[in-house]
């Protein structure tokens, strides 16, 4: 399923409009609308930062479904709760960008689900605790923790009459809110802070020409996570 999420992640990023994602008799119906909003810049980067981000998120999967296939004695297999949730939120991650494209609240829907699956599976009570410490866990969260309030913003930029920079500063309160509380939940894994802090770095540097204030709105939501980023690290 890893290897289906990064296929499909590689191709969307590819895809330069959106209306290309869609048969010819559904795309002149968007004409040069973006369903994606805020959050394309995570599915299709542009600077080279996020390209980093997405293409380390990739790769850490594709590793660590290899070393989870691999038997080995001293590493006992995860229960199968624990891989159901996993494969779930890769299905989910796998599906909502190209069913935004023609249902955004639908597509935000699967990317609130599949947040609540990682979530899930680094609190599961009955489980070893591997993946609740499992850096690949806290680097895929965060990466879906942001993704998924940048969802949310462009979704409320598209159902409400806000300017986009007004709801992006909603989406910023909520992500880093919802990072806190994350975080305060899988405490021995400091990679989903260290994971949420790049992404928003990486928003900055995407968004510093184009669109300012959502660069310092990405900046000031780093800033007021380094306490916590300290608290896990120490």
């Amino acid at each position: 399923m890893s290897l289906v999420f990064v296929a499909s992640g590689v191709k969307f990023a590819r895809a330069p409009q959106p209306e290309a994602l869609l048969p010819p008799q559904f795309a002149a119906l968007y004409g040069n609308l973006d369903p994606d909003g805020l959050a394309e810049i995570y599915l299709r980067p542009e600077h080279p930062a996020m390209w980093i981000m997405l293409c380390a998120l990739w790769l850490i999967l594709l590793a660590f479904a290899l070393i989870e296939a691999w038997p080995h004695k001293l590493r006992p297999d995860l229960k199968l709760p624990d891989l159901l949730l996993l494969i779930a939120a890769l299905v989910c991650g796998t599906l909502w960008p190209w069913i935004s494209v023609w249902a955004p609240l639908l597509g935000f829907l699967l990317c609130v689900a599949m947040l609540l699956a990682l979530i899930a599976a680094g609190r599961r009570t009955d489980s070893d605790g591997r993946l609740a410490r499992e850096p690949v866990l806290g680097v895929f969260a965060g990466w879906a923790t942001v993704l998924t309030f940048a969802a949310f913003a462009s979704f409320l930029s598209d159902a409400m009459p806000i300017p986009v920079e007004l709801a992006t500063l909603a989406g910023a309160i909520l992500s880093c809110s919802a990072a806190i509380a994350i975080q305060l939940r899988l405490p021995r894994n400091p990679a989903y802070t260290v994971t949420v802090m790049f992404t928003l770095l990486a928003t900055a540097a995407t968004m510093i020409e184009t669109n300012p204030p959502i660069a310092v709105i990405a900046v000031l939501s780093m800033a007021s996570l380094t306490f916590l980023l300290v608290r896990v690290t120490t």
